[in-house]
This record gives structure tokens, sequence and C-alpha cells, in this order.
């Protein structure tokens, strides 16, 4: 009989909730001091130490990350999503430039007046609201809504199992950006406001989002820039977040990005009805710094990721065989 192993891990909560955690360790461990020199008996101590370290033990554990062994444990394999440049080429031709003209504007505008360590959030932000308005308003005339800090989980969270070990994870906490396309029936619109879809998804709960997404959801997972400005580290994290999604939502298929803000990795996370787990990570695209004598590169950087992140959210191709790229096995 094989052995059930059990962790919790967490998807990152809010810098709030970390902060919170951070000042009830600092203030346990100020208590430890104190304790040492109250003068108790020895049974009244060991007692009053076990609380301690319980609470330490709690605060210490239940947010460790997800790191790349939890996913070799999990058995989730890792292979290779191929972003075919040529297709890619056409679809940037077909495209209407208004948009990124002024998306270019704005994030032009975040790197001269905004500090990095909040505006790569803020270049996200921008992104992901041009690609709705791209869906909303374009030939498409599909409705996006945009969840910033999406709860994906409650309680001890998202059990993800390994079949083959019985090895355990549940995943707790927040997704950076859960982003959909949701169906906007006409019918509706005879109904009163309280009624309408775009009501019910951007106000409800997640079952709300499912039940007018129809599974279309791109998961976005934003990282400040790291030092070393290797995205990849980040990665278990996301596939995290897109395991979890995977999960919640039932879908066997999940596109998701991780980015900075500057770099952007486009991926896939796949579940077949075996259990099989798979993530096929794409190559970075970088949108460089914005400058005088660089403005068309910038333009083209933007519009690259623009289209990656449009078809992401509201590509009908099946994922595991979509015209823009190619699986690759390790």
């Amino acid at each position: 009989m094989s052995q059930t192993h059990k962790r919790k891990r967490s998807i990152p909560d809010s810098p709030v909730d970390l902060t919170k955690m951070q000042l009830a360790r600092q203030r346990l461990l100020a208590l430890q001091d104190e304790l040492v020199c109250v003068e108790e008996t020895t049974e009244e101590m060991a007692q009053i130490m076990d609380h301690v370290h319980a609470l330490q033990e709690i605060l210490g554990t239940t947010k460790k990350l997800v790191c790349l062994q939890d996913l070799v444990n999990l058995g989730i394999e890792r292979n290779f999503l191929v972003i075919d440049k040529t297709v890619l080429a056409e679809r940037l031709n077909a495209r209407s430039s208004d948009h990124i003209e002024r998306l270019c504007a704005q994030i032009t505008r975040i790197y001269r007046f905004v500090s990095m360590q909040v505006g790569a959030r803020m270049i996200l932000d921008a992104i992901l609201l041009t690609v709705a308005e791209i869906s909303a308003n374009g030939d498409a005339q599909i409705p996006v809504a945009i969840f910033p800090e999406m709860r994906l989980a409650t309680g001890d969270g998202v059990q993800i199992t390994n079949p083959a070990t019985n090895f355990q994870v549940w995943l707790t906490g927040n997704a950076d950006y859960v982003v959909c396309t949701y169906t906007d029936e006409e019918e509706n619109r005879s109904k009163p406001p309280s009624k309408f879809p775009l009501s019910r998804v951007l106000k409800g709960a997640l079952h709300d989002v499912m039940r007018f997404s129809q599974n279309r959801i791109v998961l976005v997972e934003g990282k400040q820039p790291e030092e070393d400005n290797n995205l990849y580290n980040s990665m278990p994290e996301a596939i995290s977040q897109a395991a979890a999604l995977s999960e919640v939502t039932g879908s066997n298929a999940v596109r998701f990005c991780l980015s900075d803000g500057r770099n952007w990795i486009f991926s896939l996370f796949t579940k077949d009805e075996q259990g099989r787990r798979v993530c096929y990570k794409g190559k970075i695209f970088n949108i460089i710094e914005p400058r005088p004598d660089a403005e068309a590169i910038l333009r083209h950087d933007v519009s690259q990721v623009v289209e990656l992140v449009y078809h992401w959210l509201v590509a009908s191709d099946d994922p595991l065989h979509d015209p823009l790229y190619t699986l690759r096995e390790d």
C-alpha cells in the first residue's frame, strides 16, 4: 500500500495578509524572549512554550509557497510550448494599431512617473484593460471580466493529488488575476439590471463566474522584477495557480501567463482523464523600456504581448491543437 503524503502550500495572498503574519511572528519572538525572564515552575514554563511553538509552527508552515519539488512530487510534467512567429505576425498585421498607440503612451507615462516596484503591476493592469477593450469592442464582441486578487479556494483549499503516489498538496490563497470572457445573451437585456450577466459576473463568486464564462479563463500571475531577471524562478507558483483553477473549474486545460510587466511567459496547463498533469511553458517575450529612439521596437513588443494575451483569453481552438503554437515533449 502506498503511503499518503500531505502538504499544504499557498498561492500568495495579498501583501496586507503577509505583513500581518510577519508582525505576528515578530510578536511571538518577542514574547518568547520575555518568557525567558519569567520565574515559573518547569511544568508551567513547558506548557507556555508548547503554545508558543505551536503558533510558530502554524504561522511558519501554512504560507509556504509551492516549489519545484512539490511539482515533481505531484507528478506534474514540464514540456515546451513554441509560438509560431509566422502565424503571430499574420495576426498582428490584421489587427488595428489604435489601441496599441494608446497603450504605448500609457506604458511610457508609467515608466516616467511611477516607481517600477509598483509600476510593473500598473503595466499588467493597462495591458489587460486594453485586451478587454479589443475583445468587447472589436470584431469578436466578446465581453471580458477581470478579477484581481481572486480567491480560488476557502477552508483547507484545493486538494491536488498525485494518482501514482497519493502525494497531496492543498493550494490556498489568491490568484493575482483571473480574466474571463462570459456569455451576454440578448434575452437577459429585458430583465432587471441585477440579472444581467455583467452584474452577476463582476460581483459574483467563483461559481457565478463559471456559470457565464464557459470556462474560458486565462490566469495571469504578476511578479515583481527580480534582480537576476529570471522569471522562470516563479513558474512553480504560476503552475500551482493554473492547477488550482483547473481543479476548481473542472477544466482539462488552462492557458496562463506569467509576467513581471516587462517579461511575459505564455504557457498551458493540462490534465487528462487518467489524471496526468502537464505544463507546457513558453519562451519569454520582452517589452523594452520606452525610449525616444526605440518607439517602433516598443510598439512591436507591446503588439506581440497584447495579441498573445488576447488569444490566450478568447481562443476557441482546442488548446492541445492550436495553430498559433506547437506543444513539444521534453
